[in-house]
């Protein structure tokens, strides 16, 4: 913003010095009136094509990792350094890259061509990996070998073009997918009944912020004593997979509340067949499609505190999804963004590698 007005007051400037010109120099005849008006208006035109209006005097020094991460990724002994740098395996990286670098999103009209989508996506990927103080633009930018602003670029450009994947990876199970989760379920617990319908379950998690919010700060106030996002997860037991999520409460709302956006609150009959049901904790409501373990005091009755007991050793899954994905992608264990206008949080909030498939 700051740009465009100082933008707007040099065209300003240059219209009245023009004015003055013109009214105390008259034209000596119509011909030096037209080449005079056409060098004015190639000046202002000029002013507003022109990206830069000042030269720069000084180029910040690049010299990123991206070299020694290539040089990682063509020895098997170092793809554990690879992964290390961009949280994913050299196959999986070449594979998200073929799913996404013909995306809209990565051409543009100008002569000048973008940075190559697999750059692109290797400083995305490292962002995700990193939190805290880590996980700042400029340090983000220093290791990567390119300007602050190509940090931000990348990363939408990226979140962009992985989002359109959603459907692919994020999806309603099939009929012999469920049959697999249902078996999973008969081997954890040890015997075969009705407990096996409940091939899915949901929990919620908080995706911390690094500061509080600007706007409406207090509604993103934890019971943790943090500020953060309130996301919904839900997943199978045995291989962890996201099915459903949803994504977009602050950090105070209940997750009885926050559940209410997911596909088994909103289409049950659509993602659940026959007896089907979900698993979940206490603070989820019981519901023919969900049922979760007691509240006290029914959970101190011993009938009841056997039923829960054996729910736990299946909603432990669910625990371990989100160490999963927060181990996999550190950002969302201190998501270094500000949040100071509505915009900025249903961006910011869009931008959740909740989407992905944690098989990647």
């Amino acid at each position: 913003m700051a740009a465009d007005m100082s933008r707007q007051d040099i065209i300003h400037t240059y219209l009245v010095v023009m004015l003055c010109q013109n009214s105390f120099t008259p034209f000596q005849s119509f011909e030096d009136a037209c080449l005079r008006f056409n060098a004015d208006a190639t000046t202002v035109l000029a002013l507003y094509n022109t990206r830069y209006l000042n030269g720069r005097d000084h180029r910040v020094p690049k010299a990123g990792q991206l070299p020694l991460a290539w040089k990682y990724a063509e020895d098997p002994q170092d793809h554990s350094r690879f992964i290390n740098m961009f949280r994913v395996s050299p196959f999986i990286f070449q594979t998200i890259l073929q799913l996404i670098q013909f995306h809209p999103v990565f051409t543009n009209q100008s002569n000048m061509a973008q940075t190559p989508v697999e750059i692109q996506l290797a400083v995305t990927l490292f962002h995700m990996g990193r939190y805290g103080n880590g996980a700042s633009i400029q340090d983000i930018a220093r290791q990567m070998g390119c300007s602050e602003g190509s940090v931000e670029n990348y990363t939408s450009r990226c979140f962009d073009a992985i989002e359109s994947l959603q459907d692919l990876f994020v999806r309603k199970l099939t009929a012999e997918e469920k049959e697999k989760e249902k078996r999973w379920i008969d081997q954890a617990l040890g015997f075969q009944g009705a407990w096996r319908d409940g091939w899915i379950m949901y929990d919620g998690t908080i995706v911390v912020l690094y500061r509080r919010p600007g706007l409406n700060g207090d509604a993103y106030f934890t019971r943790k004593h943090n500020y953060g996002l309130n996301v919904q997860i839900g997943n199978t037991p045995s291989n962890l997979r996201i099915v459903d999520y949803s994504h977009g409460h602050t950090g105070s709302c209940h997750d009885a509340r926050a559940f209410e956006g997911t596909a088994a609150y909103k289409y049950p009959d659509w993602l659940f067949e026959g007896n089907e049901f979900a698993w979940a904790d206490s603070a989820y409501p019981c519901t023919t499609r969900c049922i979760p373990v007691h509240k006290e005091p029914a959970s101190t009755i011993p009938r009841n505190t056997i039923f829960d007991r054996y729910v736990a050793r299946l909603r432990v899954r669910s625990e371990h999804t989100m160490g999963a994905l927060k181990g996999r992608f550190q950002c969302l264990r201190g998501l270094r963004v500000p949040i100071d206008t509505k915009n900025e949080h249903m961006g910011h909030d869009s931008h959740h590698p909740s989407q992905s498939d944690l098989r990647f």
